[in-house]
């Protein structure tokens, strides 16, 4: 390959390495860099590699330039004297002196052939003397370089294979050309300094590769120990702040709830429920945000049928959440404990006081403004529907309800919520509203009425078929002591049309509180109390000391 040639290929691959390796991590820096500290680091160690190797990939192309400069300046000023020297000779045909300004020339070793020739690219004198009265021939495989004040650079090889570059310059006399002179240069030299320029950076890369890896794996040992030491700290930890951690209540994937006292100096005590997050997701960035937001939105409810948030934050290395404690059990545990329907008195009492905590929610304003919210819970289910042994009703778990005031968190393609309580809407991907929480409050109220789920799912793909095309049987089918108006009510919450649904929570609140006093529904809290005393009150824990 020529060395011109070389030089440009190894440009061209230098570059095409930096913008494929520059559009390869830019489409990943962005999620590298939201992710746990390691991965920040190591989007910042790609990112200085990066940074360190176009540095130096600039300074490697500016040594090829001034190494090409060099060489194609002496080659320009010999071609150029030679012009000069053999004006005369040829104008009188004296080979003597031409023969002796070649042999001047050859004396420079890197120069493999001289020529001198006429106006008619005939030989007069060659360092090869074979070549004499032979019109001149381009070296093999011959490819213009560029033309620098009049001088003609070519590359290519000689006979013998060697790489070779020409410098042709006219020969002219009283501005009329009368011959022409050509220098064969050995490429070698340039090739070489090319070859190991590119060797240069070829290892530098690596080496600069080697020690940002070696950097990473220092970090990511030091990040280690010290999550490991925190998680440590945190799961024995048995207070946080004000908070006195007494007993675990759940756990689940990402987070733990446990019964705590609050304490204050003064003495005060209240039994609270802390929700901490679960050590290997403490710094779990894109996590924590959606944590936070859940505690600062749910905190902007206060309403007696939905659970208090108190406090939120992080207290020595632990996230938390201190909520009101529900002292009782979730819908959930109920439905599972009683194996059958619940009475249609103690269901109309759950859902009104639910729906009138939805309406609160949904119609929610800023304090400041005045703007609606448009809270949507997006999460209505039998667990997060809880019951206290006072016969209190609470709506919990805003984790992933969505305020227009908030940016959404939703990923494309996930679909928020439990599968066995997705609306068609959301199934369907299409803009979904208030009502979805409408929806998924009818299929809690058709499961505690029938005594088990209307539909369960193995995986989002399934629920995304079957639910906008599945037929729901009148709850009166699967229960027929049921009123008809209740089954209205019921089966109105469950349309698949949102123009036929409830618009509002309050509309179906208002339609079960006329159910109720038109079927003589005395069922209240004190009612719902007996029941959950009668059958889940226990005895209070001794507190973890």
């Amino acid at each position: 390959m020529p060395v011109g040639e070389k030089a440009s290929t190894t440009m061209m691959w230098m570059k095409q390495l930096s913008t494929t390796t520059i559009n390869s991590v830019s489409s990943r820096l962005k999620a590298f860099m939201s992710g746990s500290p390691f991965k920040r680091h190591i989007a910042v160690g790609v990112a200085v590699w990066i940074v360190l190797n176009l540095i130096v990939f600039f300074i490697y192309q500016g040594k090829i330039d001034t190494a090409e400069k060099s060489f194609y300046n002496k080659g320009i000023d010999l071609a150029l004297g030679l012009s000069d020297k053999s004006s005369s000779p040829i104008l009188s045909t004296d080979i003597l002196s031409l023969n002796v300004a070649i042999r001047e020339m050859m004396e420079n070793p890197e120069i493999l052939f001289t020529a001198i020739l006429d106006h008619q690219d005939k030989i007069l004198a060659h360092s090869d003397p074979v070549k004499i009265n032979r019109q001149m021939e381009p070296v093999q495989g011959e490819a213009p370089v560029e033309t620098i004040n009049g001088v003609q650079i070519v590359s290519g090889k000689d006979d013998d294979q060697t790489p070779v570059i020409v410098f042709r310059n006219d020969v002219t006399y009283s501005g009329v050309k009368i011959g022409k002179v050509a220098i064969g240069w050995g490429g070698g030299k340039l090739a070489s300094a090319v070859e190991s320029y590119r060797l240069y950076m070829v290892l530098f890369m690596l080496a600069s590769l080697a020690a940002v890896a070696a950097a990473l794996i220092l970090v990511e040992r030091t990040l280690k120990k010290r999550k490991m030491a925190m998680e440590k700290a945190m799961a024995g930890m048995t207070r946080i702040g004000p908070y006195l951690l007494t007993r675990k209540i759940a756990q689940g994937g990402m987070a733990e709830l446990y019964l705590a006292d609050y304490l204050r100096e003064d003495g005060f005590r209240k039994t609270v429920a802390v929700k901490k997050v679960l050590p290997h997701l403490a710094d779990n960035r894109d996590f924590i945000d959606m944590f936070i937001r859940e505690a600062r939105l749910a905190a902007l409810l206060q309403h007696p049928n939905v659970v208090q948030i108190a406090d939120f934050g992080k207290i020595q290395n632990a996230y938390f959440i201190a909520m009101e404690y529900v002292n009782g059990k979730n819908l959930a545990e109920i439905m599972g404990f009683l194996k059958k329907g619940l009475p249609v008195d103690m269901a109309v009492f759950l859902v009104l006081k639910i729906s009138n905590g939805l309406q609160y929610s949904h119609s929610r304003k800023d304090d400041k403004t005045g703007t609606p919210l448009n809270i949507v819970h997006r999460d209505i289910s039998p667990q997060n529907i809880l019951i206290s042994l006072n016969g209190e009703v609470k709506l919990s778990d805003f984790g992933i309800s969505k305020a227009t005031s908030e940016p959404s968190l939703t990923q494309a393609g996930v679909i928020k919520g439990k599968l066995s309580y997705l609306s068609p809407e959301q199934a369907m991907g299409q803009d979904v509203n208030h009502q979805i929480d409408i929806y998924a409050l009818g299929l809690v109220f058709y499961e505690i009425l029938s005594g088990s789920r209307l539909y369960r799912f193995a995986n989002d793909i399934e629920a995304i078929r079957t639910i906008p095309q599945m037929t729901i049987p009148p709850i009166i089918t699967r229960r027929p002591d049921i009123p008809q108006g209740l089954n209205d009510i019921v089966m109105k919450c469950l349309e698949k049309s949102t123009v036929k649904r409830y618009q509002t929570a309050q509309e179906l609140h208002d339609d079960l509180l006329k159910l109720k006093n038109h079927l003589g529904i005395t069922y209240d809290a004190s009612d719902l109390a007996l029941f959950m005393r009668g059958n889940f009150e226990e005895p209070e824990p001794e507190p973890v000391v």
